[in-house]
Formats: structure tokens, C-alpha cells, sequence
């Protein structure tokens, strides 16, 4: 690293400068993602690769991409590749994202779940896959907090899980704090209900109530994974704009692990670019929403 002073005679730090990755550098990584994450990329992600992983290897202090590769290849610097994952990992997400799904929820899914619920004493368990910094998962408990109501949640009836690889967000998600313009989607009396405004003045920013904290759980684990470890079967899965950035194969893997995991007559919610899917033991419903039969 190199260190120049600055006008005012403090040392100050100066990164290195780190060169765009070559061909077979890009191919490298490529490879590894295609591995260990399922994505698919194409020429186009080559920048993608430089812009968000060459503070790693600043971080590091190592020169080239063929440096970085060969330093999370060894077996003491394991960790790094979760910092890679961080970086390469696409994390967009908000309230109510695609509202359509969530009209359909409230006005299909969650009646015919009640009226389980209440015939068969069921208790209700929801997984938001890929859930980056926690909306979705959070969108699905207010929903759910007001249609079946506090009693018929609380005490165990209602437990939603959040999952991402990415470790950033799901710290992001764990905190539950969000802006101003991230709440811009949720319905003001949502707003008002499940939100607390926070004291800091320097940070304004608004704070998930505990009663909704507590009905989620935020996992970190890869859906490549060959085995999941979740022993529970879900009547509602939500895992919308993963399959898009997925290798063929892959997506076909993600699917049959998904429907593994839902009850019989469990639902099954992809993007709504993600339509066009014929799924076994699934029957399609409107808006890429899937049913287990």
C-alpha cells in the first residue's frame, strides 16, 4: 500500500490501484459462481466482478484477480469466499416489491389457511428464500398479523423464516431498520402499527416492532446447498428473482428442493418474470403462484 501526505503533512493512506481482470481471471470466477452459487454469467458480468470485488482485494493487499483467486483457494482463507459471495450477490429489495402476489395472498391463500388453521389446529410456517435485507419477510408479517390476528399468530402459530447467503443483508434484516423512502410502499396504517420511530436524530429511520421481530427467523445458508437444514414443511414459500440469475440445471435443483419443502396444498410464490415454469406435483395459479397437489 502506498502513503502519500497530505496538504496539511498527515500520512495518510492511498489503495493500491488494481488491474480490470483478464479473460481467464474473469473465466476463473466464473466458474466458481456457476459452483458454488448457481449463477449464470455472461461476458456482460465482467465489470460487475471488477467494481465490487477489487476493494477485496485491496482489503488484502494482493495485486491481480489471479492473486485473489488463488489466496480464497486456500484452505486458511475459506472465510474470504463469503466476502466474495457478499460482493457478487444481487441484494434489491422492498415493501410490497410486486404487490399483485400479495393481493392474491391476502385475498386466496390466507383465507384457505385459516380455514386450515382452524379445522386442523395448524400452525402456520412461512419461508422467504433469498430474502436479502428482510422487506419481504417483514411484509409477510404485517400482512399475516392482520388477517389471522395476535391470538391466532402468537405463541408459536405463526414463525416465518428469512434465508440468504449473503451475510451483509441478512445482518441489515436482523436490525429491521429502514428509511423514510424504503416505508414510501407500506400502508400508512402499517406504517403506523409495526414500525417505531427511532430517537436517533443524527439517523432518522423507523424500527420493526418486537411483536414482528419475533415471528422471524433470519438463516444464513446457500440454496445450492445439497442439504437444507430445515426439518419443517412450509405452507408458503416465497422465492421470487433467484431463478433468473440461475443456470438452467439449477434452477430445475432450486424447484424440486422448494416443493420438497412445502406441505401437501402449500404455495409456492416465484417472480413474476419467473412465470413460466411447468413445475411436477404443482398446479399454476395466476402471476407465477404455484400450488403443491
Amino acid at each position: 500500500m502506498l502513503i502519500t501526505k497530505s496538504p496539511n503533512n498527515t500520512a495518510t493512506a492511498k489503495l493500491m490501484s488494481v488491474p480490470e481482470p483478464t479473460e481467464d481471471e474473469f473465466n476463473l470466477f466464473r466458474k466458481l459462481v456457476q459452483k458454488e452459487l448457481g449463477f449464470e454469467w455472461g461476458d456482460d458480468k465482467k465489470y460487475l466482478l471488477y467494481s465490487r470485488v477489487q476493494r477485496r482485494l485491496q482489503k488484502n493487499k494482493l495485486q491481480t484477480f489471479q492473486n485473489y483467486y488463488d489466496f480464497i483457494e486456500r484452505e486458511e482463507n475459506k472465510s474470504e469466499r463469503q466476502y466474495l459471495y457478499n460482493a457478487v450477490t444481487t441484494t434489491k429489495s422492498e415493501f410490497y416489491r410486486e404487490k399483485k402476489h400479495f393481493d392474491f395472498l391476502r385475498q386466496n391463500i390466507f383465507p384457505e389457511l385459516k380455514k386450515q388453521a382452524s379445522i386442523r389446529q395448524h400452525k402456520l410456517r412461512f419461508w422467504s428464500a433469498g430474502c436479502s435485507t428482510g422487506e419481504e419477510p417483514y411484509t409477510l408479517a404485517f400482512e399475516a398479523h392482520d388477517f389471522f390476528g395476535a391470538s391466532l399468530i402468537s405463541n408459536g402459530g405463526l414463525r416465518i423464516l428469512g434465508s440468504d447467503v449473503n451475510t451483509e443483508v441478512l445482518e441489515a434484516a436482523i436490525q429491521g431498520a429502514y428509511t423514510e423512502e424504503q416505508l414510501s410502499s407500506v400502508p400508512v396504517v402499517f406504517n403506523k402499527r409495526y414500525f417505531n420511530l427511532a430517537s436517533d436524530e443524527n439517523n432518522p429511520h423507523h424500527l420493526i416492532k418486537t411483536e414482528i421481530q419475533q415471528l422471524i427467523q433470519f438463516r444464513h445458508f446457500n440454496l445450492m446447498s445439497s442439504k437444507y437444514p430445515i426439518a419443517t414443511k412450509f405452507q408458503l414459500i416465497f422465492c421470487r428473482n433467484v431463478l433468473y440469475y440461475l443456470q438452467p440445471e439449477r434452477r430445475e435443483f432450486l424447484i424440486r428442493k422448494l416443493v420438497d419443502h412445502l406441505e401437501e396444498g402449500g404455495w409456492l410464490v416465484l417472480g413474476i418474470t419467473e412465470s413460466g415454469y411447468s413445475i411436477d406435483k404443482m398446479e399454476k395459479h395466476s402471476i407465477s403462484i404455484y400450488q403443491k397437489i
